[in-house]
């Protein structure tokens, strides 16, 4: 593969984890703004909002694991990788 091919493909790749990213950012920004309360919300309404966060915050935070994972797999399968391997990835 060419190294113009190479650093098209790092840069595909950048903007496919910056995405990701902002979808998180946008999820966790989503999450924090909704229940908002007005004088008149009864007690249950409160808690079903406020227990509706808290298991969405789990799952953002479980996909954020989830990504960490696969950055810690991908940099010890790189650094277990042959040298003449690694030597390829890099442009």
């Amino acid at each position: 593969m060419s190294e113009r091919l190479n650093v098209k493909e790092m840069v595909m790749q950048m903007h496919e984890k910056n995405l990701v990213l902002m979808n998180i950012l946008r999820d966790i920004a989503e999450n924090e703004a909704s229940c908002h309360f007005t004088s008149g919300a009864t007690e249950e309404e409160i808690v079903r909002c406020l227990t509706d966060k808290a298991i969405r915050r789990k799952e953002i935070l479980a996909e954020i694991r989830h990504l960490l994972r696969q950055k810690d797999e991908a940099r010890q399968n790189q650094q277990t990788a042959p040298t003449s391997l690694r030597s390829c990835d890099r442009p």
